[in-house]
């Protein structure tokens, strides 16, 4: 157990600086402990009132610290870059090519990592270069308004489950045969909310079939009793998405950031 975890303040502004440090601080505990990382693997028990108030990060990262990505490993969607992270992850990778539209206000390059600005759809990339790809909730959003995260972003597609199956295509072009893909994405019921898709269990396995791959693990991290545990398909089947209000961002009753629920695939490929 993670016994030296507190409770957190459930009220707080939402992404925030002081959200954000809070949340710096909480996943530093983690991180700095092989035993609490640990938990995150399916099945393990995370401590009464965990990431009480706090986005879907504080159980998608330990999971994939846990999963321990080596070798060169491919981050699609740069959802790694922030520098608490990166500094828990590359020690154990051969090198990080990280892949997102556009540039970001801010980026690592100091710590290891390169930066590539490309659609994933449409990878500037050598086939077959990467052992781990990870892409951590970020195929949500390909064919969907992508307008917020980048300047002159291509319009909603008319077909986004085609653009997904485009990406998977990329991404599984650039990995090796046998390699790993590590994948989480929003859960519970299908929702289309413009910016983004939320996978129910339907949508779940036309993801593992675009892939390519197989499932050698599936975890389901659910946001319930103001706190994130671990869950399954079917309880966490009716899970809804929390939208915040950009002009006035706030936690929803319950303490939900964004997703309540997230499905975790620890995929192979052939």
């Amino acid at each position: 157990m993670l016994k030296r975890l507190k409770n957190r303040p459930r009220i707080f502004g939402v992404f925030s600086l002081n959200y954000v440090r809070r949340q710096e601080r909480l996943l530093a505990e983690v991180f700095s402990s092989a035993a609490a990382v640990a938990e995150f693997q399916s099945g393990g028990e995370l401590p009464a009132g965990y990431g009480r108030g706090f986005d879907e990060r504080v159980v998608e990262f330990p999971w994939i610290l846990a999963k321990a990505p080596a070798g060169r490993v491919l981050d699609a969607g740069s959802t790694l870059n922030h520098a608490h992270v990166l500094d828990a992850v590359l020690p154990g990778m051969d090198g990080l090519t990280i892949v997102t539209l556009a540039p970001e206000p801010r980026s690592f390059p100091e710590r290891g990592p390169s930066y590539v600005y490309a659609d994933l759809r449409d990878l500037p990339l050598r086939d077959s270069i990467f052992d781990t790809a990870i892409s951590i909730s970020t195929l949500e959003h390909v064919g969907m308004d992508n307008s917020l995260y980048a300047t002159g972003a291509e319009e909603r597609a008319e077909d986004p489950d085609r653009e997904l199956g485009r990406a998977m295509e990329e991404i599984r072009r650039v990995t090796v045969a046998g390699g790993r893909l590590l994948v989480t994405v929003p859960y519970g019921r299908p929702e289309d909310l413009g910016w983004l898709r939320q996978f129910d269990a339907k949508g779940l396995d036309r993801l593992v079939e675009l892939s390519g791959g197989t499932v050698a693990e599936e975890t389901i991290f659910l946001y319930a009793d103001d706190c994130w545990r671990h869950s399954d398909r079917e309880e966490a089947a009716e899970a809804s998405y929390h939208m915040i209000d950009r002009e006035k961002p706030a936690a929803a009753p319950d303490g939900a950031i964004a997703a309540r629920a997230v499905a975790c695939l620890d995929l192979r490929l052939p």
